[in-house]
């Protein structure tokens, strides 16, 4: 639902959609995500899998009702597939996480997907896929619950878009990642079949071993693209050998496919991180230090982060305008 339509729509214009349950942590926050994905019809915060019929906010809090803190996310799935939704929550959340998100702590907050009646067949194997997907990345076994839904109750109305209301809310999930849920959306599938390396690098801005990578020693001719989502980045023609033991370009295809971002990680040494404009991943940094008849520039990549085109596939692959720039 993007934020130009949220609230437009009467019940009666609304596209019948179909219905999920999701948990992960505080919902203030899981709620404003979700509302972002295009194709959330409607969205409402509550109460699951609650011993006691009805619990208010305090009663969750207090632990006494084992309910945890929940979206029913209403949805159509010919715009948005509930295994998209499955990614995107996962995205945001820390599915490793024993009742807790960020700084919340308790079972209210643990993470879970929750099929409604009738829909098991459906949600469930959406689900378990998704996870063991997660899990055969990392090495480890999510722990969020995946089960059939016993019960939601509404949350107290002051709940309800209560980020809307009071923005300057806390909650685990950044703005910036619910701003940007929508374009994520469009790369979620391809992020998720990134090996671990790469999810490492483009992700959470890892650097893999120097030397020991696909393209150090890749001089044949060439394109090489955002691993995401493909879109052209350096030509091989910008590419030399800088010794570094990475990758190195003296100039980008254009100067609007990437993004410039202070970089202050390692004390006293200031650099500048270098992110695709589209799918905002990591790159790596530029530096002042390359061939000066080329510009002066550095462009030092991370293999993990591009995928190379050879000339001799680039008309093929959809690439053939770039031809004539490799002569």
């Amino acid at each position: 639902m993007n934020e130009s339509s949220r609230g437009e729509q009467t019940p009666s214009e609304q596209t019948p959609g179909e219905q999920t349950v999701v948990a992960g942590g505080c919902f203030w926050g899981m709620e404003r995500y979700l509302q972002g994905v295009d194709g959330v019809l409607s969205t409402t915060v509550g109460y699951a899998q609650s011993r006691t019929p009805g619990p208010s906010y305090e009663e969750v809090c207090s632990g006494t009702t084992d309910a945890v803190e929940a979206v029913q996310v209403e949805y159509d799935p010919a715009r948005v597939s509930l295994r998209t939704l499955t990614l995107l929550v996962l995205d945001v959340i820390d599915p490793f996480a024993v009742d807790r998100q960020g700084n919340d702590v308790g079972r209210q907050y643990r993470s879970g997907f929750y099929w409604p009646e009738g829909t098991q067949a459906q949600q469930e194997p959406v689900f378990r896929q998704a996870l063991q997907e997660l899990a055969d990345r990392e090495g480890r076994m999510p722990v969020a619950e995946v089960e059939a839904l016993r019960n939601f109750y509404p949350a107290e109305q002051y709940h309800q878009d209560y980020l809307d209301k009071n923005p300057g809310g806390y909650c685990h999930i950044s703005i910036a990642k619910m701003h940007n849920v929508a374009r994520r959306q469009r790369y979620i599938e391809s992020i998720w079949k990134l090996n671990r390396e790469q999810y490492e690098v483009t992700q959470h801005s890892a650097t893999e071993m120097p030397f020991r990578n696909a393209y150090d020693n890749t001089f044949e001719p060439g394109i090489y693209v955002d691993v995401v989502s493909g879109k052209p980045l350096f030509l091989s023609k910008d590419k030399f050998d800088s010794g570094c033991g990475w990758p190195a370009f003296s100039k980008t295809i254009t100067p609007d496919v990437v993004t410039e971002h202070e970089d202050r990680t390692i004390p006293g040494r200031p650099r500048v991180e270098i992110r695709t404009a589209d799918t905002q991943i990591h790159l790596g940094h530029v530096f002042n230090d390359g061939p000066a008849d080329r510009g002066g520039l550095r462009y030092c990549m991370n293999s993990a982060s591009l995928r190379f085109v050879p000339k001799s596939e680039m008309a093929e692959e959809g690439y053939g305008e770039y031809l004539s720039e490799l002569d």
